[in-house]
């Protein structure tokens, strides 16, 4: 397992494996998960949310043999069962990534797995080590996605690296392979159960062997289905060696692992017949080699998809009484600007493989180069995923999507498929800042969604998007959550457009936003704080999905900040008198929300329980009640709550 960085890492085993999924794949592709037993599970890459996804008959295997005197070879598929059918705690209601597929669990009963695995994930880079008392051969894998911070395309690549390891810890010569097979699953909807390799969505799929410039590939297709269908698109299965042997079309297990087992090699048949209706073919790919005794050798399989046709797939009836779900509203997807084919993804990582390896690599390690503990750190990096997650996408037209989550096991009360709470949910947003530090120009797309097209000409945001953006927007009207606009999401975008004007440093940028910036703060002077006194103290719709009354930090901690954001901005724009204007309600609110609601332990609410008795909290400690002066610390506004107070509710809250 390599690493350039000293550090006492997290190593899994044993039972810790149960449920560990590290999802690989770009900014906006979809993802695959590798699991802690081994295997490939959750194949969301088809444009579609579905954690329970799986195709069948993609795995790895290795194979070795001492070079003389000859010996029977031990085969292996690179997954182990160890924990199938051993009962664990229970898990928790809201997760299911602890579910081993049927798929995996026929396979291991057909074929022979390795023992057990040790698993290292440090994002974005998985580590697998295989153990087996039968193998002589020590092997591992690292797995990635390339992620390069502040370089969105090449973290937004429609592709997985697998680098499998391969030692001889023995002092003889040792004969060895290592294989990959992968399912041509281009058509397919993402959600339909597919049986070995029949699916009733399948049929007129073939495989093609492309040899060149030191790679040998499976370029897998469909001939059935027309350009603009939503499953219409390519696969690829990749070594980049010209040395692989290959089986372009399998769908008969036993054969292939009889094939494999006997010499290490695949019998290189290269048959592209199409598919029959519902069926597809597997393709296979094998590099074998030698090792002398201490030697190590790495194979290197890609895994690319291209399924450019991505429509508007979720219901937009619930929050945006939006009654057209049978027209398709084609959205695509970035990666279309630069590839036509997965086998296009495959030449492009060959040609900057050494690249996108290293600054993936030096990714990982500065993340953890840290005197921080390391569970914060694994912490901190394992949510950076969901920015490759179906949780988020980014569509033809450069603009980067995110639903609230991702329907599954934490929502039983709908189908367990597609996003959740569409789309750039303004205030839910007010809490996510990855994307802002590793990939801000993606962060800005979401800004000017904000600022020129969703807002309202009175200066309100509406905080959910419909789209396509072409479509009306749903302004003076309920979309789900609070029942008005929500107050902090505004608040929010302010403070979201001075984070990103001080990021790219483009004055050109902040002049474009600058008019919907003042339009907002307008609208929050006219319906909000007529008397610019710095206290907001009526409905105050919010991320709770309610409306909150009364002075309180949670919303008057994000204005305060907000009028300091905007006094800034006013500043770089030359209008001093707007800058003053904000910096004197700033200093007004400031005062009155320490003087009204600090008790001497935290920030209460001063609200009128008898006219709002619900969803108020009173006296009570409420956990966002410093969320503005969170926002301020990160814009370097200083503080906008008395200082020493601050750090009590801290600890107040902590309590």
């Amino acid at each position: 397992m390599s690493t350039s960085v000293s550090r006492q890492r997290k190593v899994y085993r044993g039972e810790s494996l149960r449920a560990i999924a590290m999802p690989l794949g770009g900014i906006g592709t979809g993802t695959i998960a590798l699991c802690g037993d081994g295997s490939l599970r959750q194949w969301q890459i088809h444009n579609q949310v579905n954690h329970l996804a799986c195709v069948p008959h993609s795995f790895f295997a290795v194979w070795a043999r001492r070079a003389r005197p000859p010996e029977e070879p031990t085969t292996r598929v690179l997954q182990s069962d160890a924990l199938y059918d051993v009962e664990g705690p229970a898990p928790p209601p809201t997760s299911n990534d602890h579910l081993v597929p049927l798929a995996h669990r026929k396979l291991l009963r057909r074929l022979p797995g390795v023992q057990a695995t040790e698993f290292v994930g440090e994002y974005p880079i998985a580590e697998l080590r295989y153990h087996d008392p039968a193998l002589p051969l020590e092997v591992s894998m690292e797995a990635f996605s390339p992620f390069i911070p502040l370089n969105a395309k090449d973290s937004g690549l429609p592709a997985i690296l697998f680098h499998i390891t391969v030692t001889n810890p023995t002092d003889d010569v040792m004969l060895a392979s290592v294989a990959a097979t992968l399912q041509n699953a281009v058509g397919w909807d993402g959600v339909t159960p597919i049986s070995d390799n029949e699916c009733f969505l399948y049929g007129g799929n073939f495989n093609t062997l492309i040899q060149l410039h030191d790679m040998t590939a499976i370029h897998m297709q469909t001939n059935r289905l027309p350009e603009d269908d939503d499953g219409y698109g390519s696969m690829a299965l990749a070594a980049l060696t010209p040395d692989a042997t290959y089986l372009t079309q399998w769908d008969d297990l036993d054969a292939l692992w009889a094939d494999f087992s006997s010499d290490g090699r695949l019998s290189n048949a290269a048959d592209s017949t199409p598919s029959p209706i519902g069926r597809t073919w597997n393709g296979a790919l094998a590099v074998p080699f030698s090792l002398a005794p201490g030697e190590s050798h790495t194979v290197t399989f890609l895994i690319t998809w291209y399924f450019p046709n991505r429509y508007v797939n979720w219901s937009q009836r619930q929050f945006f009484d939006f009654d057209d779900e049978k027209s398709k509203f084609w959205l695509g997807n970035q990666y279309n600007n630069w590839f036509r084919s997965a086998l296009d993804v495959a030449e492009y990582v060959r040609d900057n493989l050494d690249r996108l390896v290293e600054q993936t690599r030096s990714a990982r390690d500065t993340f953890y180069d840290t005197t921080l503990p390391y569970a914060l750190i694994d912490a901190v990096t394992s949510q950076m995923s969901i920015i490759r997650s179906p949780t988020c996408f980014w569509t033809e037209d450069g603009r980067f999507f995110g639903f609230e989550g991702c329907h599954g096991a934490s929502t039983p009360h709908h189908e367990p498929v597609g996003g959740c709470c569409p789309l750039n949910c303004t205030h839910v947003w007010n809490y996510e800042m990855a994307l802002a530090r590793l990939f801000p120009a993606l962060e800005r797309t979401m800004r000017e969604t904000e600022w020129d097209i969703q807002q309202h000409p009175s200066g309100y945001l509406p905080h959910r998007v419909l789209l396509p953006t072409y479509l009306p927007r749903v302004w003076d009207r309920e979309i789900g959550g609070p029942a008005h606009p929500a107050l902090d999401g505004l608040l929010g975008a302010i403070l979201k457009t001075y984070r990103e004007y001080r990021a790219c440093g483009d004055a050109d940028w902040l002049a474009h936003v600058w008019p919907s910036v003042k339009r907002a703060l307008h609208y929050v002077w006219t319906q909000h704080d007529p008397d610019r006194s710095g206290v907001i103290e009526g409905e105050q719709p919010n991320t709770y999905d309610i409306s909150i009354y009364g002075a309180n930090t949670f919303i008057g901690s994000l204005y305060l900040a907000a009028l300091r954001a905007v006094e800034r901005m006013a500043q770089l724009q030359g209008e001093e008198d707007l800058a003053a204007e904000c910096r004197a309600a700033y200093e007004r609110g400031r005062e009155a929300l320490d003087d009204r609601l600090w008790n001497g332990e935290y920030y209460i609410q001063d609200v009128d329980l008898e006219r709002y008795p619900e969803y108020n909290w009173g006296i009570g400690c409420h956990s966002d009640q410093l969320l503005g002066q969170w926002w301020a610390h990160i814009l370097d506004l200083g503080h906008v709550l008395d200082q020493d107070h601050v750090r009590q509710a801290a600890l107040s809250i902590f309590r």
